[in-house]
């Protein structure tokens, strides 16, 4: 994300305070057409050994892929090495099983016994920026994961050890990701500091969305609570929408912290999209959900630290008033316009 250094001029009346709202909004704007209000780019395979062959089954969103067609992009941009190239690698299966979502099953025939695996991704090649490949490998007790996108386009396995600390950061990071590329979660964090002005208020403020956010988090994850997608998304973006409101009012119809609780409950149901998806074991879907959530909040805090001290500078400075009005026109819009764009 390129960031611009914007010199605030002052401006007199509401005339000149619209004008400086506009201007944001047009920033914004760009902003989420660059890169999307909450899109997250993903591909699944799960990767099946025995003895000299491995079997791929891979899931990917059709409008996700950036050119024509998903066997031949997948077989030039996903490679297995077991240390060297296979004999043989052919398509099994390639099926439209719902809208858009496509399946596409390979095998990969080796001269020998694979005991080491070397999985590369080029994806981001025919894919958006950002995209990340969530790979599993083996079920049960044994099965490990690993994540590839551009920063980390391959990851080797060794198939007689367990992999349990590059598990952990793998999710680890993909939490840190999923926040740096969630921009309604930064958005309704943005609005929740706009109206703190004390480390007393930011405590309460941070520690109850955290708390909220995981319990929902789990328990969409290990399947004990189920609600519709596209209603959590429209939902988010009604709570960026609210609280940006309230601060354009300077009005809280409750406790803020209260209020942060609340809508960190609707939160953590999106922050389980990623999770949930994906075909683990209890056991690991745990070492998995307490990674991701951690990078999660590794990436809230390295946001709130980033943008809190400018926050208090702006609400400090002759310029208060036309910031918290112009900062929250311009998040309510985004809110509202997120929640057209999900719930119609």
């Amino acid at each position: 994300m390129n960031l611009r250094i914007v010199t605030l001029i002052p401006l007199r009346g509401f005339a000149q305070k619209i004008r400086c709202a506009a201007v944001l909004l047009m920033l914004l704007s760009a902003l989420t057409t660059t890169a999307g209000a909450h899109d997250f780019s993903t591909s699944y395979a799960r990767i099946d050994v025995t003895g000299a062959s491995v079997d791929v089954h891979f899931t990917m969103n059709r409008r996700d892929l950036l050119a024509p067609d998903l066997a031949e992009a997948i077989t030039t941009n996903y490679k297995l090495e077991a240390p060297g190239p296979p004999l043989t690698m052919a398509v099994r299966r390639h099926d439209t099983i719902a809208e858009n979502i496509e399946v596409l099953d390979l095998v990969y025939t080796f001269s020998h016994a694979v005991n080491e695996l070397r999985i590369v991704s080029t994806l981001d090649r025919v894919t958006p920026g950002g995209h990340s490949n969530i790979l599993q490998i083996g079920e049960g007790d044994d099965a490990r994961q690993a994540i590839l996108n551009a920063l980390n386009p391959s990851v080797e396995v060794d198939l007689e050890e367990k992999t349990f600390l590059a598990t952990v950061w793998s999710f680890v990071k993909l939490g840190i990701e999923h926040i740096f590329t969630g921009y309604d979660h930064l958005a309704f964090l943005a609005g929740l500091l706009i109206m703190t002005t004390s480390a007393k208020g930011l405590f309460k403020v941070v520690t109850s969305f955290t708390a909220a956010h995981s319990i929902t988090l789990a328990l969409a994850t290990f399947g004990l609570v189920s609600v519709p997608s596209r209603l959590i998304e429209s939902l988010i973006a009604l709570s960026i929408a609210y609280i940006a409101i309230e601060n354009f009012t300077g009005k809280a119809l409750i406790h803020r912290w209260k209020v942060t609780f609340l809508f960190g409950l609707i939160h953590g149901f999106g922050f389980s999209n990623v999770l949930k998806e994906m075909v683990l074991t209890r056991r690991t879907l745990a070492i998995s959900l307490f990674s991701f959530n951690g990078g999660v909040e590794l990436g809230q805090l390295a946001f709130v630290s980033l943008v809190f001290p400018l926050v208090l500078y702006l609400m400090a400075s002759r310029w208060n008033s036309r910031f918290r009005t112009a900062s929250s026109l311009g998040i309510a819009a985004l809110g509202l316009f997120w929640f057209i764009q999900r719930a119609f």
